[in-house]
């Protein structure tokens, strides 16, 4: 199932790699990336668009969350998907 996870980061150089190599650790595949500027010049927004072939993609998906609001710059990962359930 084709999942949207929005993660909140600090502009910094080296976030959009760190975020990116979570994602690809357990070996999902990014299948679109968006990062927005915000009104904040030291804050963006990334999109990860993963489709999820695991049995539970909705746990999957907020498993890959957790772990990517542990990264330091992050500043608060979600399922964009599990909002609108």
């Amino acid at each position: 199932m084709y999942r949207l996870i929005q993660v909140r980061v600090a502009n910094r150089p080296g976030a959009l790699h760190r975020i990116t190599q979570v994602a690809l650790r357990p070996k999902y595949n990014i299948e679109t990336l968006s990062l927005i500027a915000t009104e904040d010049p030291k804050i963006s927004i990334i999109t990860l668009g993963i489709q999820f072939t695991d049995d539970n993609p909705a746990a999957a998906a907020r498993f890959l969350a957790r772990q990517l609001a542990k990264q330091v710059d992050v500043i608060r990962a979600i399922d964009l998907t599990a909002l609108s359930e």
